[in-house]
């Protein structure tokens, strides 16, 4: 037999089994069972995710010593920087796992990327802040360990989704820059910082994480330093 024909008697099975259409029930299924958990999809909206068939992929004598059939579904976002094709971003994946005879053995839903992480791309800004930071400003005595503390908090609740925490260090920030010497600041660090801040706040602000009464305070000061 042929790499051909064998594609085409597995394939067969695939369609005469119908993987590909109950894979796509089921994940509408869970969809529909979690649209009222806010988390359940890393911040992004059902109505911006998209859904295709990937592939199927066959698995014999696999470590639990069984042959399956695996029937991914790629879950997708626009993007228009021409980096994805299709402008079409993965984000995660549903897995329908199945015996030879279409018996469902386990399924997989993941999210691999969060969006409000991916789209402000907050790491790499931390990284390119915290290459211009003194390593003497890490000492706790030093005087700049408590605004290199905000700093950091702000990068570290922002990524664990915890806004409001994360815009409630932004002030208290804004409030050490306000009442300390900017001049005994690395005028390196101060600027990189100072941006990082106001990226952050910006974001907050525009995709209204955060509430009203923040809202307000980091309005009127996102513009510091």
């Amino acid at each position: 037999m042929t790499s051909q024909e064998i594609d085409i008697l597995l394939t067969d099975r695939c369609k005469n089994l119908d993987l590909k259409g109950r894979a796509f029930q089921i994940l509408d299924r869970i969809f529909t069972n979690n649209s009222n958990d806010k988390k359940f999809l890393c911040g992004f909206e059902r109505s911006e995710i998209k859904l295709a068939f990937d592939r199927f992929e066959f698995q014999i004598g696999n470590r639990k010593g069984i042959s399956c059939i695996k029937t991914r579904i790629g879950l997708y976002v626009t993007d228009k920087t021409k980096v994805w094709l299709d402008n079409m971003e993965p984000i995660g994946y549903y897995e329908l796992e199945t015996d030879v005879n279409g018996d469902v053995l386990d399924d997989f839903f993941v999210i691999e990327k969060e969006k409000f992480v991916k789209d402000i791309g907050i790491i790499s800004h931390f990284q390119k802040m915290n290459n211009k930071l003194p390593n003497e400003y890490l000492r706790r005595n030093h005087i700049q360990y408590e605004f290199v503390s905000y700093i950091s908090l702000v990068g570290t609740l922002f990524i664990s989704k915890q806004f409001e925490g994360c815009g409630r260090f932004i002030q208290r920030a804004y409030t050490y820059l306000k009442e300390t010497d900017n001049t005994l600041l690395d005028k390196d660090y101060l600027k990189e910082s100072t941006l990082f801040l106001t990226m952050v706040t910006t974001y907050l602000l525009t995709n209204n994480l955060v509430t009203d009464g923040l809202q307000q305070e980091l309005s009127e000061n996102k513009n510091c330093g």
